[in-house]
């Protein structure tokens, strides 16, 4: 009973949300050359699965893919542009929080080859993590924080206005949309015109681009709507290249899992 209930809540949802979000806002009857970066990104946020996505706490994400390994033998998520082009196929496992926390799990894709705990993580005020089980910290920690403000909780901050936010010049067949932490954290929106999706992310600090997602191949999850290919670049130069094989939406991630020495 419990799931069909679910189930018809999803489609009520998308009966009463989706046919807006999905028009192409020109054809709405306030133009789109007219809208602000605040409704574009309510729009936006409709089209990702509205009440659903605004109510999100955490977000759990399985992917494998190729990784450069550069960032993670030498400093972490600092400010340095990734020094090798070595990529070793890995499984990663991405923690968020709404409160713009961020952890992501690296394991080998062999058993054979487990090794002790590999993790990246943002701590809310700090970036560091561990590297085949040694403790790091990083001094500057920018890139850290700015990889988590790429989570979930941007868009629901933004929408919700809690953020500054400004529509830049479109980027046909974008609309492109900033979002304001500081005057040093920038987040950066580019949302397809058609379908409303967000195509990618980039961060810029002190104006300039430090950490880029391109985000594709969109499919349902529950209510919503996620991307199950992402690929990341640090400085310019590709950090990962993944396909997700999972979100869970419901799991409890417990808070101790965003803090630099917890090896859940």
């Amino acid at each position: 009973m419990f799931r069909s209930l679910k189930i018809y809540l999803c489609l009520f949802a998308f009966c009463a949300f989706g046919f807006v979000a999905l028009m192409p806002l020109g054809s709405q009857r306030t133009k789109a050359a007219d809208l602000s970066g605040y409704e574009i990104l309510r729009f936006t946020r409709i089209a990702h699965g509205g009440k659903e996505y605004e109510g999100l706490q955490q977000l759990t994400a399985k992917s494998e893919g190729f990784v450069n390994i550069a960032p993670f033998g030498a400093a972490g998520l600092g400010t340095s542009p990734a020094a090798g082009a070595v990529e070793l196929k890995l499984k990663l496992v991405d923690y968020q929080d709404k409160d713009t926390r961020r952890r992501l799990d690296v394991q080998p894709t062999s058993p054979a080859m487990a090794v002790a705990p590999t993790y990246l993580v943002y701590t809310g005020t700090q970036g560091g993590g561990m590297y085949q089980g040694n403790e790091f910290r990083v001094s500057e920690s920018a890139a850290s924080r700015q990889w988590a403000m790429m989570g979930f909780e941007t868009l629901n901050k933004a929408a919700d206005g809690q953020l500054k936010v400004e529509r830049l010049r479109d980027d046909n067949p974008y609309y492109v949309v900033e979002v304001k932490f500081t005057d040093d954290d920038v987040v950066r929106f580019w949302i397809n015109q058609k379908d409303l999706f967000i195509y990618k992310v980039a961060t810029r600090y002190r104006s300039q681009v430090l950490v880029e997602e391109t985000r594709s191949e969109y499919k349902k999850v529950g209510c919503m709507y996620l991307p199950f290919r992402i690929v990341t670049k640090l400085q310019g130069q590709r950090l990962a290249d993944l396909n997700i094989s999972s979100y869970d939406i419901e799991a409890n991630v417990p808070t101790s899992t965003f803090t630099m020495t917890a090896t859940p």
